[in-house]
């Protein structure tokens, strides 16, 4: 909306009138300054010649008739002359008689005196103590230690120089009026130039930039009329390549099968395309509508309000990206990924991308139904296939090489057991259907039963297992956060070196408490660290190791089921490997550091 507060030119003209009037008076206090220090300056090379003059009078030992003399020409309305001798005691003043003389102080701490003694002659610019009057005060000393002093008062000084300013304010006067007169003029001129320009460039608007400035009302405007046809060419490009860009668009996101949303800056809905609005029909009615109006998810409009920082809650705007899967009433499974530009952008919020994962979600129950299924037929024929194994080896008629072959038959099927007891432990985890109790737990009583297992394991191979726990008690599920100790420090003896240690530490970081379970080990690569805690996965494959790689997959199921995280750090301080967890502290823990 336009909005005007007056013609140019008269906001020209008072502009111009302005300038003209701080002009004027500036130079008016420069130039009435400029005459005074002059006047100054001159009157204080007279009083010092006055007094050099005098004090040569006195130095040739007048009379006392001549003494008067001079003394009298001192009366005069401009000018005071004083006599001091060398003790500081005033002999004779022009302006006083004898008897007040008495009355006067001592002279020796005046300044023009003190430099008349100090260099011969001497000047000063105050209000004398005798009688207030302020002055310009010269002294000069005589050969015969006395001092001679002039003062010539301030008023003659600046009742000359207002006297001579009166001719120069004149002239700044009339150069002021000429100004006003000249500024508008070039006003008026300006006015009608800049109104046969915007005529010009309304008739350039008028044809959506098709037209162009060919005629100018003076050379001084052809810089400006340059400028305009050049922003009509910019104008009509950028409309052009706007429009292409917008059409693109507006193919790719319909040719998507992904649905697409995107999201104002206010977390308000400004566009989905045509993929979302099959999957979610709600949509198409909540155009500049909160999200959750289009898409009834609260969890997806909270993380919205966190990505863009309109969560009171939250302190900043939230970095990244984030993930939700919901169900839909008719069964479906989505996963929305909702993501920030990577550079800030004013009129963009947030982009949601929405996939149909219900035919991933079903590969996956089926998965997990499977790998449940199995173990649990597995357990059963591995159970008698260990103990058979383990009787034959007992047997003492047995051949010796018939007993050996047992013991391995027992070794591996123990091993496998083991495998299939994991992988139901990571299918049970994985089921979110299963309620899991939390109760405020001690951490270290939990981790002293973990360690029942491997205490001879590490006392074989001269490990030390050192603890260092901050007694803090943490919102866990004891036999879980058992489970997840006793396959860390399963890792860490497996992989510690003999004479080695490994360093157990817990300590409080606002209210969760981080775990650190450290060895010496031969380390972790860089590139695998991201993948150590998939289900599966083994950094080396090792033949007959008895693992099947879920051990690390367990343990990151179960701390995530907690509502903490857990991560690998290989090199870390102090030590070659080590894994990372936390957990959240009980309610009312003590010692919670802000």
């Amino acid at each position: 909306m336009l909005s005007h507060s007056g013609s140019l030119q008269g906001r020209l003209f008072w502009a111009f009138a302005l300038v003209t009037a701080v002009a004027a008076a500036l130079s008016a206090l420069l130039a009435r300054n400029a005459l005074y220090e002059d006047h100054l300056a001159l009157a204080k090379r007279q009083a010092l010649a006055q007094a050099a003059f005098a004090g040569s009078i006195l130095d040739a030992r007048p009379s006392e008739e001549q003494i008067r003399r001079l003394f009298r020409a001192g009366r005069e309305p401009a000018s005071r002359l004083t006599l001091v001798d060398a003790s500081g005691r005033v002999l004779r003043d022009s302006r006083l008689d004898a008897e007040a003389l008495k009355d006067l102080d001592n002279h020796n701490d005046r300044p023009e005196i003190r430099d008349a003694r100090a260099g011969g002659t001497g000047v000063s610019l105050r209000r004398g103590d005798s009688l207030g009057l302020e002055a310009v005060y010269a002294a000069a000393l005589l050969q015969d230690g006395r001092v001679l002093r002039i003062a010539v008062p301030l008023a003659a000084i600046r009742s000359e120089t207002e006297k001579n300013f009166s001719s120069v304010g004149l002239i700044i006067a009339g150069m002021a009026v000429f100004c006003l007169l000249l500024s508008m003029g070039v006003a008026r001129r300006l006015r009608r130039a800049m109104d046969n320009m915007a005529e010009a460039v309304a008739a350039i608007s008028r044809d959506r930039a098709r037209s162009r400035l060919s005629k100018v009302p003076g050379r001084e405007f052809l810089p400006l009329a340059y400028a305009v046809n050049h922003m009509a060419d910019t104008i009509e490009d950028y409309v052009r390549t706007v429009s292409d860009q917008q059409s693109q668009l507006e193919t790719i996101l319909d040719s998507m099968h992904e649905g697409v949303l995107v999201l104002g800056p206010s977390g308000k809905i400004r566009r989905w395309n045509r993929a979302l609005a099959a999957l979610l029909p709600s949509v198409a009615e909540a155009e500049g509508k909160p999200l959750l109006e289009g898409i009834p998810v609260p969890a997806l409009q909270r993380h919205a309000e966190e990505l863009l920082g309109r969560d009171p809650r939250a302190p900043a705007p939230a970095a990244g990206n984030a993930a939700v899967q919901f169900e839909l009433p008719s069964g479906r499974f989505l996963l929305a990924h909702l993501s920030r530009p990577v550079t800030p952008n004013d009129s963009l919020g947030a982009v949601l991308v929405v996939y149909d994962a219900t035919e991933i979600m079903r590969l996956e129950r089926v998965r997990r139904d499977f790998v449940s299924n199995v173990s649990h037929e597995l357990r059963t024929p591995l159970t008698a296939i260990a103990g058979y194994a383990e009787t034959l080896a007992s047997a003492e008629d047995l051949d010796e090489g018939y007993r050996n072959f047992a013991r391995i038959i027992h070794k591996h099927a123990t091993a496998l057991a083991g495998v299939v007891s994991n992988l139901l432990a990571l299918a049970r985890i994985e089921d979110a259907r299963e309620n899991i109790a939390f109760t405020p737990t001690d951490a270290e009583a939990v981790l002293q039963n973990a360690l029942g297992a491997f205490r001879d394991q590490a006392a074989a191979k001269g490990v030390l297992i050192s603890i260092e726990l901050d007694g803090g008690r943490v919102l866990a599920n004891p036999p879980l956060l058992e489970q997840v100790f006793r396959n860390l420090l399963e890792n860490a003896c497996r992989y510690a070196p003999a004479e080695s240690e490994i360093r157990i530490r817990s300590q409080k970081q606002g209210t969760t408490a981080l775990f650190t379970v450290s060895d010496h080990g031969p380390g972790i690569p860089r590139e695998a660290l991201p993948r150590i805690f998939e289900r599966f996965y083994q950094v080396k494959k090792e033949r007959n190791s008895g693992t099947a790689g879920v051990g690390l997959a367990i343990c990151k199921h179960i701390i995530e089921r907690h509502g903490g995280r857990i991560w690998a750090e290989s090199p870390c301080a102090g030590a070659a490997t080590a894994m990372l967890f936390t957990l959240p502290l009980a309610p009312g823990a003590e010692g919670i550091l802000p």
